[in-house]
């Protein structure tokens, strides 16, 4: 009977901790950022954003608040939705990125001519700053996430030249590589080799981290279970899954069965799906937050 008991108990814990992952999501044409519980897939926060705001990229700090572009600038803020910091950019440019650094701070990535990649410390202070041209004269046209790499450079995919830069913290270019289709964002991988999701190709590319040669192609006829659209921001979680959003807005007509967020495990194997457009909307952007509990309102 005590090992029935115990056996119970560790399933229940189990249930629970798998129940506390939770997702923050976001996405253009989106008017929130919402903290989605992914066992139920109901929303159990959402911060509204401003008429006009199109949020590409959300995380979570390192102080526990919410960080998130909103095209005209980047903004942290609490849960109780107080604005922390809330840095603007000029008149002509996007800021359409903002990622965490590798030591706690804040990546800005600002399209404009030229280009600006900034970096902040926790409380929002500029530390480093580097323009960049891009060889693309349309803002809108250049990039939506940037991110670091372990090595501190920044990749940049850029759409309108189909390629992807790396770029190093003093704005020299280290590399550049010709790719197939408009990469939304980038996924370092593990074994040192990028992730390239490319949107309207509805489909996602592995490429060779030093030749830019493609490794592999991804699409939905590959993962059974679930259709690709716009294929934005991939995560790996630390299972070794990818967490993939699966963008609808350029999509015609009704997409009620077509997921906003797929899971697949290495096999390719769809192991989970988000499908809540009744409370969600659009999602090209997410963080996922392992065994986490919404702070409690002050």
């Amino acid at each position: 009977m005590r090992l029935y008991l115990l056996i119970i108990a560790v399933l229940i814990c189990g249930f629970r901790a798998a129940a506390q992952d939770k997702i923050l999501v976001a996405g253009s044409g989106n008017p929130y950022v919402s903290l989605v519980d992914k066992h139920t897939g109901k929303v159990e926060w959402q911060h509204a954003l401003e008429k006009g705001e199109e949020c590409n990229t959300v995380a979570l700090t390192k102080d526990g608040n919410v960080l998130y572009s909103y095209k005209k600038g980047a903004k942290v803020v609490k849960w109780n939705h107080e604005v922390v910091w809330d840095y603007r950019v000029s008149d002509g440019m996007e800021l359409q990125s903002a990622t965490l650094l590798r030591n706690g701070g804040m990546l800005l990535g600002i399209c404009g001519n030229p280009a600006q990649f900034v970096e902040l410390d926790k409380k929002g202070k500029e530390t480093n700053k580097v323009t960049f041209d891009l060889g693309v004269t349309k803002p809108h046209s250049q990039f939506r996430q940037v991110f670091q790499l372990k090595n501190k450079n920044y990749l940049v995919p850029v759409m309108a030249k189909q390629a992807v830069m790396e770029i190093d913290r003093k704005g020299k270019l280290v590399a550049e590589h010709d790719i197939s289709g408009g990469a939304f964002s980038s996924l370092e991988l593990r074994d040192g080799n990028l992730l390239l999701p490319c949107g309207d190709k509805h489909y996602y590319i592995i490429v060779d981290r030093n030749t830019g040669k493609e490794l592999k192609r991804v699409t939905s006829d590959d993962i059974k279970g679930a259709s690709f659209w716009f294929v934005a921001q991939v995560l790996q979680l630390n299972n070794g899954n990818l967490l993939i959003c699966n963008w609808d807005g350029h999509t015609r007509g009704a997409v009620v069965d077509v997921p906003q967020l797929i899971e697949i495990d290495g096999d390719g194997k769809v192991v989970w799906t988000l499908n809540n457009k009744q409370d969600i909307d659009k999602v090209s952007a997410a963080y996922y937050l392992e065994d986490f509990r919404l702070p409690a309102s002050k």
